[in-house]
């Protein structure tokens, strides 16, 4: 990964950012190292799974595999549609990366937040 760091703050306060994910509370995530790769950033809080997700692809690590999955659909240029492909790329693939050309990594923030940041290799 290239030096940097990820900041949680406001919709306004991280405006300047490309790298963004914004959180179901309001809250933005943002990646605020350096954009010399393509960079995506996907963040979730964790919390109860949806239904009709967790009964299709379970709970174990869920908001770890989904936000990797959105990360590479960002990265990739694939729509929202292709998360649910890449999620079951991702549970045949283990914890791996669903595309070759995407590094992934996951972090947990204070307050329960789950980040992914990709890169394009």
């Amino acid at each position: 990964m290239p030096a940097g760091q990820l900041s949680v703050g406001s919709d306004a306060e991280l405006a300047g950012y490309r790298a963004r994910s914004h959180l179901h509370d309001g809250r933005v995530v943002a990646w605020t190292g350096s954009y010399d790769v393509s960079v995506a950033v996907d963040a979730e809080v964790e919390r109860a799974v949806p239904a009709a997700l967790a009964e299709r692809f379970g709970t174990d690590r869920f908001w770890e595999r989904w936000t990797r999955a959105e990360c590479v659909a960002k990265l990739t240029g694939r729509g929202v549609v292709d998360l649910l492909e890449l999620l079951d790329l991702m549970d045949s693939a283990g914890a791996g990366d669903a595309d070759a050309d995407v590094r992934l990594s996951t972090v947990r923030l204070p307050g329960g937040i789950v980040v992914s940041i990709g890169l394009r290799c």
